[in-house]
This record gives C-alpha cells, sequence and structure tokens, in this order.
C-alpha cells in the first residue's frame, strides 16, 4: 500500500474535490483522480462516488477517511517530533501568570530559560483573569484552583497558601496577635476594591474560623497590600508564595503560627498534545525543575 496515495485520498475528501486536492498538492487533477482509483483497486472496495456535480463517500470510504486520517495526523507529529529533537529547540511559547506571581518566580525563570535558549522567544501575558488557553493562543499558563478544560494538562508546582503575617515594627507598637481575635485590636490591610465585609479563614483542631476585619486601606494589588505591610500600614493576609523572602530576611513576621489557613495549589498548564513542541516541553522542564523536590516558597 502506498502511503503517498491515502494522503492524496484524504486531501481529496478535506477539499471536497479532485481539483481543490490538486491545488493543495500542485498535482494534476488527472494524477489525484489516479491515484485515488489505485487506492481503491488495491483495498478492492469503491471509496467515492464521483458525479459531475459533487464528490461523496462510500460508506466503507467514509470509515477509511476517518481512520487513515487519525494515524497520518499522529505519522506528520511523530516527523516533526524526530526533526525537533535533532535540531537547537526554536520557536516562540506564550505563557499566561498572574502578575504578582510572575514579577517574584516566572520572570526570573523566563530570564534564566532565555539566556539558555538564545533561539527561542516568549511573550508573557500577565492577567489574573481566566483566559481561554486554545482561544488566545496561550501555549502554558500559571494558574491555582480547579482546572476548568478537562483537555489541558495541569501539573502541580506548589501549594497556594494565605498567612497571616506583619511588620516587626507593627507587632512592637502595637501588640502581639495570638489568636485570631486579636485582629481586632490592628488595622488589616484589604485585598480588595471596598474596606467593607471582609473575612479571613483559620483553621484549628480542623474548623474552620471565619473571622471579620477591618481597616484603613484597600487595594486590589496583591503587591500594594504586601508593599504596605513592610511599610508597618497594617496586619497582611497574604500567599505564602509572595512573602517567603520578607519573612526569610525578617522584614515581615509570621503570626498566628498556631492556626492554619486554606491551602489550594498551584498549577503549570499547558495543552494535551501527544507531541509537544520542544520549546514548551523545555520549558516545562525548566519549571519543574526550580520546584523540585519542594518549590521555592515552601516553609
Amino acid at each position: 500500500m502506498n502511503l503517498n496515495d491515502i494522503k492524496v485520498f484524504i486531501s481529496v475528501i478535506e477539499a471536497e474535490s479532485f481539483a481543490g486536492a490538486s491545488k493543495v498538492l500542485s498535482m494534476p487533477s488527472t494524477t489525484v483522480s489516479r491515484k485515488v482509483q489505485m487506492l481503491e483497486e488495491n483495498l478492492g472496495v469503491k471509496l467515492v462516488h464521483r458525479s459531475t456535480r459533487k464528490l461523496s463517500l462510500t460508506e466503507e470510504g467514509l470509515s477509511y477517511f476517518q481512520l487513515c486520517q487519525q494515524h497520518i495526523v499522529a505519522i506528520e507529529e511523530a516527523n516533526d517530533f524526530i526533526m525537533q529533537a535533532q535540531a537547537e529547540p526554536k520557536g516562540k511559547i506564550r505563557i499566561t501568570s498572574p502578575l504578582d506571581f510572575a514579577i517574584e518566580y516566572v520572570q526570573p525563570w523566563i530570564v534564566e530559560f532565555l539566556k539558555q535558549y538564545p533561539e527561542i522567544s516568549i511573550e508573557l501575558d500577565t492577567s489574573d483573569s481566566y483566559v481561554d488557553m486554545v482561544e488566545a493562543r496561550i501555549d502554558i499558563a500559571f494558574r491555582s484552583g480547579t482546572l476548568k478544560d478537562s483537555s489541558l494538562i495541569a501539573r502541580r508546582i506548589g501549594p497556594k497558601q494565605n498567612v497571616c503575617c506583619a511588620s516587626p515594627e507593627l507587632l512592637k507598637a502595637k501588640g502581639g496577635i495570638r489568636t485570631p481575635e486579636d485582629l481586632e485590636k490592628h488595622d488589616c490591610l484589604i485585598m480588595g476594591k471596598s474596606l467593607a465585609q471582609n473575612t479571613w479563614q483559620f483553621i484549628k483542631e480542623g474548623k474552620i474560623l471565619d473571622v471579620s476585619v477591618t481597616g484603613r486601606y484597600a487595594s486590589n494589588s496583591m503587591n500594594l497590600v504586601i508593599k504596605s505591610a513592610l511599610n508597618g500600614l497594617g496586619v497582611a493576609y497574604v500567599p505564602i508564595a509572595l512573602i517567603k523572602p520578607y519573612l526569610d530576611n525578617g522584614q515581615l513576621t509570621l503570626v498566628l503560627k498556631n492556626y492554619g489557613t486554606p491551602v489550594s495549589n498551584m498549577f503549570i498548564i499547558y495543552q494535551s498534545h501527544r507531541y509537544m513542541a520542544k520549546p514548551i516541553r523545555f520549558f516545562v522542564d525548566h519549571v519543574m525543575e526550580k520546584v523540585t523536590p519542594k518549590p521555592p516558597w515552601a516553609m
């Protein structure tokens, strides 16, 4: 069986005519017709109903087309995969990430990666909003929470957990915080557009405690909330991943250590292709190396 004849047959069906396939393949129509006829003779079945007005598949032709189309695509992907494996990784990666996470982690990862692979380029979109990866032509996303699209692959890169913290100067001036109720004595920094109706969650002995907090400053920028905490403006309830460096160097102090907080996961997400493009695969591997055996923000 000639594989080229099968590819010609698939092109005819996709183009819906011998003339259309002739243009796609840069091959005379007579040659296209002859190759399909030879394929039918080799198979011993009629694949295509021919008429002067239109072309249609027989029942056997439809089944044969669907099966062959899947395998041809797989063969082409395999060929691309092998060719990429032999060559220097080259191409563009489109990435989306929440801004604050990108500043702290994704950007340093990208800088190191681009220095290592000069033939690869990256477009980074910093957005906290949900992005349809297929529609937006995004290759890689950094996101937390539940994966909405089952056709995507999500690999956990670490926990996402808010913790309560404040500057040492604030705690010295205003007093310590031993229980969530002590937060009532402090100005709390609110993540959001409004100071009204804000609740922080804590966990003690398996029970969830919802604590209402108030303050004099609210911002929908996590980066600004953290800077405000560093400046002693109030107590913050922010992701551990974004403040770990400040806890390590003593600029911020963890409070309510005896209370837990809800934990979710942070993922690197990419589209499910049987053969992933080499630049994408290399970047995913690069990130996984950075978070294995534990992410840099792990306590």
